[in-house]
């Protein structure tokens, strides 16, 4: 009977052996699957972050252009406004009020006559490089 228990023991402790290094391999299989499922996770959190801050700051732009148009909006009904694009835009003047045209006729003539000058010595620049080159 002993030598009964003690082969039993030996088959059993075979099994036991196999049985432990299958459920290690089985454990850590499982606990690194586990840590590279939460590591995608956690890049994944963190992308979602970034572009939910990334679109905050995007409604806040937006949120103040709305605002700024609808102040716009406002303006616009304004006889000022009116006023100010019929003068800058139609070129009209209110009742009592004199237009005074200024032109810049003699400003241009000047600007022509320094244009000539340059073209003048351009030329004549132009004409002694030739000269040096020969």
């Amino acid at each position: 009977m002993i030598a009964k228990f003690k082969r039993n023991k030996k088959r059993n402790s075979k099994k036991d052996i196999f049985f432990s290094i299958s459920l290690g391999i089985l454990l850590v299989l499982v606990i690194s699957f586990l840590v590279v499922t939460n590591r995608k996770i956690s890049q994944r959190r963190a992308e979602l972050t970034a572009r939910i801050t990334a679109l905050k700051q995007e409604t806040g732009i937006l949120e103040q252009k709305n605002k700024e148009l609808k102040e716009k909006i406002s303006e616009v009904g304004s006889e000022e406004y009116l006023e100010k694009t019929a003068r800058d835009q139609l070129n009209m003047k209110a009742p009592g009020e004199e237009v005074i045209v200024i032109t810049e006729e003699e400003g241009n003539k000047e600007e022509e006559e320094i244009e000539e000058e340059k073209n003048w010595l351009e030329k004549k620049w132009e004409e002694i490089k030739s000269v040096w080159k020969r």
